[in-house]
């Protein structure tokens, strides 16, 4: 299984998984004209070559390009009831019959890849992040969330590599100059995961193996990826040091793509 972070943060966010045949992206954050750019120079796969496009909730940032995307490509399109009742006027789709409903909880297949959407507490209408498995490792991506329950880390439990949201660091974010309705909104249980929340919650999901952690939706305001990335392995390392050689930590970008990476538990 390969994956690619394409863009992760408010200016957008897609990322693409292969398994064999199937190719899907998840979300369409970014530009028609971005989206294929980014896949055909980091994966060297064209928007036509999809299998299937999976949207986790409506915000801009996440269906920017869907439009763009869905005339480029047959793939059927993957979202919640919500999510697809929410979508903003310039993301509404010409052909409706392409979008397959999905449900927080109910596992499907695509091509080999068994994928769980679980719900998610954020400011939007049926929000769902998502966990693959296939039969060579498991990815998580988990961003857009207030806070990560109990039920979310037991079922997070296990994976390969992770893309974590570690949005902001708490006192960035009170002390810099967004209005204080835009900071409770995003300090609250529907908001964003911080640096040390994100921490936390990592504490209780790595499991024994190793793992890949990939540090997700930075704020370009209230957060830096040095920052994140020092609080994370600090708060992690200093309750499970046992694990010192065995988490793995990259930045993501909102302007930039990661470099692709083969998920394989035999070399994790």
């Amino acid at each position: 299984m390969d994956f690619c972070v394409l863009a992760s943060g408010s200016n957008g966010n897609s990322l693409y998984l292969e398994a064999g045949d199937t190719r899907i992206l998840l979300d369409a954050g970014l530009s028609g004209k971005q989206l294929e750019a980014r896949l055909r120079t980091q994966c060297d796969r064209e928007l036509r070559d999809l299998t299937a496009v999976l949207i986790t909730h409506e915000h801009d940032d996440h269906v920017k390009g869907l439009v763009q995307l869905a005339k480029k490509c047959h793939a059927p399109l993957y979202m919640t009831e919500g999510t697809y009742a929410g979508l903003p006027a310039k993301a509404r789709l010409d052909e409706p019959d392409r979008v397959v409903h999905i449900r927080a909880g109910e596992s499907l297949e695509i091509g080999g890849v068994r994928i769980t959407p679980f719900a998610v507490s954020h400011d939007a209408e049926e929000p769902v992040a998502f966990r693959f498995d296939t039969d060579e490792g498991s990815l998580a991506v988990v961003t857009d969330l207030g806070y990560v329950s109990d039920r979310q880390r037991d079922l997070l439990r296990g994976c390969d590599v992770y893309v974590f949201e570690t949005n902001h660091d708490t006192e960035m974010l009170r002390a810099g100059p967004y209005p204080w309705h835009l900071k409770r909104r995003i300090l609250g249980d529907k908001g964003h995961l911080s640096n040390v929340d994100a921490a936390y919650a990592l504490i209780d999901i790595l499991s024994e193996q190793a793992a890949h952690v990939y540090l997700a939706h930075l704020s370009g305001e209230n957060n830096l990826p040095e920052l994140a990335e020092l609080t994370v392995e600090q708060i992690v390392l200093d309750a499970r040091p046992e694990l010192a050689d065995r988490i793995h930590l990259h930045r993501t970008s909102r302007q930039a793509p990661c470099p692709a990476m083969k998920i394989s538990r035999a070399t994790v």
